[in-house]
């Protein structure tokens, strides 16, 4: 039976190209009906996702969703993810807006699928948004205060009054306020979702074990693979990983896994096995195949970190 048909909407940079190109490989392993809604905030990596010419792989250039709103957003950053973050509301809207979506996902680009996304979307049942929690372990449970209880990583709005009420409310906050530090209860564009479940109705929490695995709350688990499939505790699948904070090398493929604001993340050695390395041998992968772009390979060569600001 196909699935359903799914907007994924992923922007990103070049200094993410390459990952989110493997989330999009990684996706069509599991999905046989969506579209990858891929927002370029660079000329590069618009330029190269068209050569690329991969099936519902679609670009869109700045000068296809950078409203005068945005760039009013955009002139008040000072670091360039701000911006982006600001922006996902916006771009989800736009995508609901044109495509006439049922529905519509924000997901991040450092993901790799391991199982389909279906099971997360069948939780939201009659719900109009999905929401996704951090799941923090007991060696971060402190970090929920300050950064949100939920992750703005995967979001889900249904194309109905009260799914587009709740999107165009965190719009307005985020072009209102979005930023990488600690002010007056906000952060980011993510504790603005700390209070939706009953600010507005219709709003689910997803509970799938297996959804947004992340650095973070990776210390409660146990990993076990059975055949090809991944397991949590033995008992749940991996649907997917989120490989945040970790940074690879665009010249030599090395990688390392650091930490975020001032904290680190404990990865055992099952973890790395089992997941990180697998993820690590793909994106290599995925960098020596988009280094057949003449114009991606000279980038890797004046950019081997990935590290490139904001160009306003």
């Amino acid at each position: 039976m196909k699935n359903p048909q799914r907007h994924f909407v992923v922007p990103f940079d070049a200094n993410y190209l390459h990952r989110a190109v493997l989330c999009y490989d990684s996706l069509l392993e599991y999905h046989d009906n969506f579209i990858f809604h891929a927002f370029c905030f660079d000329d590069l990596t618009y330029n190269v996702i068209k050569k690329l010419n991969h099936k519902n792989f679609i670009p869109y250039h700045t000068s296809q969703f950078e409203t005068r709103e945005l760039l009013r957003s955009k002139a008040s950053k000072e670091r360039f993810y701000e911006y982006y973050w600001s922006c996902k509301a916006f771009l989800v809207k736009k995508v609901i807006k044109e495509q006439g979506a049922e529905s519509a996902t924000y997901i991040d680009c450092d993901f790799m699928f391991f199982d389909s996304p279906e099971k997360i979307f069948q939780e939201m049942g009659e719900a109009d948004v999905l929401i996704q929690p951090n799941n923090f372990s007991y060696l971060r449970v402190n970090d929920f205060v300050p950064v949100g209880y939920y992750c703005s990583c995967f979001e889900c709005f249904k194309n109905t009054k009260n799914g587009l009420r709740v999107l165009n409310w965190w719009h307005k906050k985020c072009m209102e306020w979005c930023f990488t530090r600690f002010e007056d209860g906000k952060f980011a564009d993510q504790k603005y979702l700390d209070d939706w479940r009953t600010r507005f109705r219709g709003v689910r929490e997803i509970t799938e074990v297996g959804a947004n695995v992340a650095p973070w709350n990776a210390q409660k688990y146990d990993f076990l693979l059975k055949g090809k499939q991944i397991f949590i505790n033995g008992k749940w699948p991996l649907i997917y990983y989120h490989f945040h904070s970790l940074r690879m090398n665009l010249s030599d493929y090395k990688y390392t896994i650091t930490g975020d604001r001032h904290n680190s993340y404990e990865i055992s050695p099952q973890l790395e096995e089992l997941v990180y390395k697998p993820y690590v041998k793909r994106l290599g992968g995925v960098i020596k195949k988009l280094k057949k772009i003449e114009e991606y390979k000279k980038y890797t060569e004046v950019n081997p970190e990935g590290l490139y600001q904001l160009q306003k």
